[in-house]
């Protein structure tokens, strides 16, 4: 095909900037889980959300996702990630046959983690449908082929995430030093909020990754379209009056987001 013929023109400079976007989000996840709140939350609003042990709070996960995805905008860009873990699942191949299992086990164990059956039952087969997905990508599109459209893909999906938010309130700390959400004021731009978009599209990249955005809409998707009543999580009524609530109100109105609010503003 015609696309494939002009990525393979392409293919050095898309691997040299799938190389940097991969290695600065290694680089972001180790730094959200070692430097003090303090630093890195002022750069990046609820970093915490890629860190372990925030990562199996399905509920603070996904108040957080609906807190900062109103507009149209960010929720269309965001619709992707399930197709997105499919690339991922591509990649994960193309580095060897073991890693694909080593996800789907890390699937597994996030899933038992939350400890809610119901959603852990649909998020492993979800995992597993995404894996299959992927075999299949291969398939129709022979390895070298699928491994440079999941790049690209991968690479834009992140991109316009990133850009969509700015349709979005500016989240506190970022203009202000209040746990308030602000509008976008030129007048008010810092050079936080001006460093926040490169590390937000980093942020975005990795938030592809099969476990971090695609439980948070496995979760949405039980609820909402099957109906499924959760066992031990909020409902997504619950999840939606919480994340309003902090919206309009600040990061004061919610426990576990005030509790955030002054581990980077208190610098704990």
């Amino acid at each position: 095909m015609q696309i494939f013929n002009w990525l393979s023109d392409k293919e050095a400079i898309i691997n040299q900037i799938w190389t940097i976007t991969l290695i600065a989000t290694v680089v972001l996840y180790i730094l959200c889980n070692l430097l003090p709140d303090r630093i890195v939350g002022m750069f990046l609003p609820l970093h915490n959300v890629f860190k372990p042990q925030t990562n199996i709070d399905l509920d603070y996960q996904s108040i957080g996702y609906v807190l900062l995805h109103t507009t149209w905008a960010t929720r269309i860009t965001h619709s992707t990630i399930i197709i997105e873990a499919v690339l991922w699942f591509v990649i994960f191949e193309s580095w060897h046959w073991t890693i694909p299992f080593a996800a789907l086990t890390m699937i597994v164990i996030q899933s038992v983690l939350i400890g809610d059956k119901k959603f852990g039952i649909a998020f492993i087969v979800i995992g597993l449908l995404t894996y299959f997905g992927a075999v299949f990508t291969i398939q129709l599109w022979e390895i070298t082929n699928a491994v440079l459209i999941a790049k690209v893909l991968l690479m834009l999906g992140g991109l316009m995430r990133m850009l969509s938010h700015s349709a979005e309130l500016v989240p506190p700390l970022l203009i202000n030093k209040t746990d308030q959400f602000e509008k976008l004021d030129l007048n008010k731009i810092t050079f936080r909020l001006l460093l926040s978009s490169p590390i937000g599209y980093i942020g975005e990249f990795g938030s592809s990754l099969p476990n971090r955005i695609l439980p948070i809409q496995v979760n949405y998707i039980n609820q909402t379209l099957f109906g499924i009543t959760p066992e031990k999580n909020l409902s997504w009524n619950e999840i939606s009056e919480s994340a309003k609530k902090v919206l309009l109100g600040g990061y004061s109105k919610l426990n576990s987001l005030n509790k955030y609010y002054e581990s980077v503003n208190g610098g704990k």
